[in-house]
């Protein structure tokens, strides 16, 4: 157990007493230009994915689970090869149900 603190284009990993134990610094410094660049440019099948989409799609979750545990105030398990919560009371299940929620689908304009 620890802490993780992220900011724009650096991280920190803390022990539980407080204690650095690891940093690391974003390779795009200041900007999502060049991010948002690659994405377009893959779209349009001129580039690869500088960063695979299941990659991006981790990154994404860890931040829900940190919201989670920030709103809720309680500490669980994630299980990500079978995509739930271990142990959870039902306030953190209820942030993020799947079934309850529906597929997601573009909406129309």
């Amino acid at each position: 157990d620890g802490t993780m603190a992220v900011n724009r284009d650096s991280w920190k990993v803390f022990d539980p007493k407080g204690v650095e134990k690891s940093e690391g610094k974003s390779s795009v410094e200041g900007s999502d230009l060049p991010h948002v660049a690659n994405f377009l440019e893959a779209i349009r099948g001129r580039a690869t994915l500088n960063s695979p989409i299941v990659e991006g799609q981790k990154s994404t979750m860890l931040c829900h689970l940190g919201n989670i545990a920030y709103w809720t105030g309680e500490k669980f398990k994630w299980d990500p090869q079978a995509w739930k919560f271990v142990g959870a009371s039902k306030a953190v299940e209820g942030w993020y149900d799947r079934e309850r929620r529906g597929p997601w689908q573009l909406p129309k304009v």
